[in-house]
């Protein structure tokens, strides 16, 4: 009996090592806030583990921008132009310098604006400045980088004569080489979110969706066009006109992750935060691709070790 209870304690010794508890703060923007759409489910699903989320962001918000608020916050004490969103807390408009020493973080992300995620001139020194400004106010946190994604091939960059990058695969080996080398000069971990979504694009080979605006007019809400051709970026929806919103506008939308993608971030955030494992991912997904998607999740993590 003796032997038994010993090895019962040692069992919830190796139980309790295992779990972990942290809290982290994500600086960034709408890629940053799509986060919270399954992660926290998925915490609370796997009943290991337990998370603290926030997000410190403003909707398109690049490197450059998030500079130009840490300089502008010294001078204007009211300055306060994030939205901070704790999981399961009233949203409330804050500076950056707040939502920073709001709580010892144990993490915290930032990632570069979608705009400019595939230019090193737009993102380095820029990151620098903001790293340093975390490391002052809370010396504790580790920061890391955010991957995002390219676009979906939908979106009009890519039908612009001479633009650069040209096409979704040139944007997303950009992106890829402009947060790796990132990474690597300031010996960073990085969440490969981005490398998760061009797997799942070879994996499961992703269609253009071609339409034309004669469609589009004929659409009545709630009705839409699935722009993603089984892509985890883009989605078409209906939502209030932002110069009129008592207008409701149809939303063609090539940039953010739809349902699926936000699931495949959460996986990737899940296995990284955690060092979990595709058996790990307690939390149900209706959907034909959910096992690739895992997978995709899984081989991101192991490339980027």
């Amino acid at each position: 009996m003796k032997k038994i209870v010993l090895i019962a304690l040692a069992c919830c010794g190796v139980l309790s090592l295992s779990a972990k508890e942290l809290k982290v703060l994500m600086i960034g923007n709408s890629f940053s806030a799509s986060v919270h759409t399954y992660l926290p489910k998925m915490v609370e699903a796997g009943k290991t583990h337990k998370l603290k989320l926030a997000n410190a962001y403003i909707g398109g918000c690049t490197l450059e921008r998030h500079c130009r608020n840490i300089d502008a916050e010294k001078t204007q004490p009211d300055f306060k132009p994030y939205t901070f969103v704790v999981t399961g807390e009233k949203s409330r408009k804050e500076k950056l310098s707040v939502m920073i020493k709001a709580d010892k973080w144990d993490i915290i992300s930032i990632q570069q604006g979608s705009v400019h995620s595939s230019y090193k001139e737009k993102t380095h020194e820029l990151a620098k400045k903001l790293m340093a400004f975390v490391k002052e106010l809370a010396p504790q946190a580790e920061i890391v980088v955010h991957e995002t994604w390219a676009y979906s091939a939908n979106h009009g960059w890519f039908s612009k004569k001479g633009h650069i990058p040209g096409t979704r695969q040139q944007m997303h080996e950009m992106v890829k080489a402009n947060y790796t080398e990132l990474a690597k000069k300031h010996k960073l971990h990085m969440i490969p979110v981005g490398n998760a979504v061009q797997l799942f694009r070879e994996k499961l080979p992703v269609k253009t969706v071609k339409y034309n605006k004669a469609d589009l007019k004929k659409l009545v809400r709630p009705n839409v066009i699935d722009i993603s051709g089984g892509d985890v970026v883009g989605k078409m929806s209906w939502r209030k006109d932002r110069k009129d919103p008592s207008k409701v506008v149809l939303s063609n939308d090539c940039i953010h992750l739809n349902d699926k993608g936000k699931y495949l971030q959460a996986c990737v955030w899940y296995m990284f935060l955690f060092d979990a494992k595709i058996t790990d991912l307690k939390l149900e997904y209706k959907d034909p691709s959910a096992e690739l998607i895992r997978k995709c999740a899984a081989q991101a993590i192991a490339e980027n070790k």
